[in-house]
């Protein structure tokens, strides 16, 4: 179950080609540096999320960390892996929250959602030992309310061995970093730019912090793991595919802004939700017919300690 959500979640980091010399010297290099951000651990216990809604939009968070987001107006149903909300070990608050769907005011009688957490013992435990450690549905009868916004929590125990809030303790608070809201566009404006100009290799190279914590918290930490990962996987936002007829990104205009973990974490998000690094897409398939599609990738930014610049965590 873990393994088919990894496929499933947008998280999926890399295209690479590797017919040049060059080119796989740098895809080498980059390898050796994933695989120097992770650690070997004997005890490997992986926690997912069974996400399903319908009329309605959902948010999952995990206080103190950041969130997973299913902000479609269309239905839902994916298992991900919770393992990459998570930083320590503990009691962990979830928090769900749901939306209306766009076009609506409140919450209408249309709306289903239930999340089911569950916990292994291993990463490669069987599905049928899996164990349910805490569920929630959305109550019935919430449109007679006219609710802008449902929120609910769960408390779950989780035994995960890595400590990435550790390094969040020392980074900054960036609510108090002057201009703050300017270097958080910059940023953006810098990996839109990236994806734009399909500078994979420099894209990744941002991406270095994320991608570790990635294979490290899912316990895809060798270097047969890693390689493999970063070789047969491709990043959705700078997909050079001959397929696309045109591919435009949003601008980076009428966002907002979200803090996380105390203002050590932060995000830009559109009004509607979504991501900001967005893309929409017109392509073609082998019968010739076309189609649109988009699609966004969350970008978390932090700053560590004794940096004065942004990063992506």
């Amino acid at each position: 179950m873990m393994k088919k959500s990894i496929s499933l979640f947008l998280l999926s980091f890399f295209l690479f080609s590797c017919g040049q010399e060059n080119k796989k010297k740098q895809m080498e290099e980059l390898i050796q540096k994933q695989v120097s951000l992770t650690q070997t651990y004997n005890h490997r216990p992986a926690f997912g999320a069974q996400v399903t809604k319908n009329g309605c939009k959902l948010i999952i968070e995990v206080e103190g960390s950041t969130d997973y987001r299913f902000v479609d107006n269309t239905g839902q149903s994916s298992m991900l892996p919770l393992n990459l909300l998570l930083l320590n070990a503990g009691k962990k608050n979830v928090i769900i929250k749901v939306f209306p769907r766009d076009g609506e005011d409140y919450i209408t009688q249309h709306a289903n959602a239930s999340v089911t957490i569950y916990r292994a013992a291993d990463k490669d435990t069987s599905l049928k030992d899996y164990q349910k450690i805490a569920e929630f549905n959305l109550p019935q009868g919430l449109e007679e309310q006219k609710l802008p916004y449902y929120e609910a929590k769960l408390v779950i125990d989780v035994d995960v061995p890595f400590t990435y809030d550790q390094e969040l303790a020392t980074s900054i608070n960036l609510k108090n970093v002057p201009n703050i809201e300017q270097k958080i566009v910059e940023k953006y404006k810098q990996l839109r730019q990236l994806c734009i100009e399909f500078k994979e290799f420099e894209l990744h190279d941002q991406l270095l912090h994320e991608a570790g914590k990635y294979f490290n918290v899912l316990y895809n930490n060798t270097y047969e793991e890693i390689s493999k990962n970063m070789k047969k996987g491709k990043m959705a936002l700078i997909d050079n595919d001959s397929r696309v007829i045109k591919r435009e990104f949003i601008p980076l205009e009428n966002y907002t802004i979200k803090y996380y973990s105390n203002g050590k974490i932060v995000a830009l998000w559109q009004k509607n939700l979504r991501p900001m690094l967005y893309m929409k897409v017109r392509v073609k398939n082998d019968e010739g017919e076309e189609r649109n599609i988009e699609g966004g990738r969350p970008i978390f930014l932090y700053m560590p300690q004794g940096s004065n610049a942004l990063k992506v965590w």
